[in-house]
């Protein structure tokens, strides 16, 4: 299972300094976790589709004839644009 969670930025970098989570934080994490939002099966990958619009709307400028553009086109233009994947898409079957 994949999720998100937002958690105190203190408490991820003493869990990853340490390599353990100290009692007194185990109510943080155990909340974060509880309140942590799952991830679909099958879903897509994840990018910072902000960062890709941003390229778009900066190119859009030099580029005419975006408005015909295919949705392969697009996907071409999403991996070559700074839209690294941030996670994986799931690949499991539903």
């Amino acid at each position: 299972m994949q999720i998100v969670i937002d958690i105190p930025e203190e408490t991820y970098k003493d869990i990853v300094k340490n390599g353990f989570i100290y009692d007194e934080d185990n109510e943080i994490v155990t909340h974060v976790i509880k309140n942590g939002i799952p991830f679909p099966k099958g879903h897509g990958r994840l990018i910072d589709a902000d960062r890709f619009l941003k390229k778009v709307e900066k190119d859009r400028e030099h580029e005419i004839y975006m408005h015909s553009w295919t949705a392969d086109m697009v996907l071409k233009r999403l991996d070559s644009w700074y839209a690294p994947t941030i996670i994986e898409a799931d690949k499991e079957e539903r």
